[in-house]
């Protein structure tokens, strides 16, 4: 008579599970493991090399260009602009001619012709006025024959601040071609001379050359 076999208790096994298969379970999860961290190792160099997210600078924007220097007075740091509209005229009650007119140059047969020239621009109608008249200025004129011999230098005072006028002496110049020119000085400083002026004295008498 056989006795039937009762199975073991409290050995917390199943049939064809033995202790022998845990060493494989844990081979298994070391090699997940070391896997993980090879990868987590080439990530990260790869991520620290990636490009910067933040802008470049920009180039710093090249410096204005410096504005011309004029010519300050000595003594308060005024300019001095060069003269304006050079012109001439037979006399004080003369028309002007102006200075480097298209139809040609000026021609003068009066006895004391006049230079004339504009200093500082006056306001058109209908604006204000200045409360105080600008100061006089200090004038330099001078003439030359055409071939460039100098015939007269003068220094004047001029009347207003607008303009300034020069009459020659008579028989100052005599018939031929001359040219002029002129500018404003103050204490050590000086504008720019204006272009030279081209004229011609016809009145019959002798010419100069």
């Amino acid at each position: 008579m056989r006795v039937p076999t009762q199975p073991r208790r409290g050995t917390g096994q199943r049939p064809g599970q033995g202790g022998a298969e845990r060493p494989g379970v844990r081979r298994r999860v070391t090699i997940a493991l070391v896997a993980a961290c090879a990868l987590g190792a080439v990530a990260v160099p790869m991520a620290l090399a990636g490009p910067s997210t933040a802008p470049a600078a920009a180039p710093a924007a090249p410096a204005a260009p410096a504005a011309p220097v004029a010519v300050a007075a000595a003594d308060d740091g005024r300019l001095l602009p060069t003269p304006e509209a050079p012109r001439i005229s037979d006399g004080s009650y003369a028309g002007f001619q102006q200075c480097g007119d298209p139809s040609g140059d000026p021609v003068v047969s009066g006895e004391t012709p006049t230079l004339a020239a504009t200093l500082e621009s006056v306001a058109p109608p209908g604006s204000a006025e200045p409360e105080h008249p600008g100061p006089r200025r200090k004038v330099a004129f001078e003439i030359d024959t055409a071939a460039g011999k100098n015939v007269l230098r003068r220094q004047l005072t001029s009347d207003t601040s607008h303009d300034a006028a020069l009459q020659l002496p008579r028989g100052t110049l005599g018939d031929g071609a001359y040219r002029w020119r002129v500018r404003v000085r103050d204490a050590s400083a000086s504008s720019e001379w204006t272009a030279w002026c081209a004229f011609s004295v016809a009145r019959g008498g002798g010419a100069t050359r």
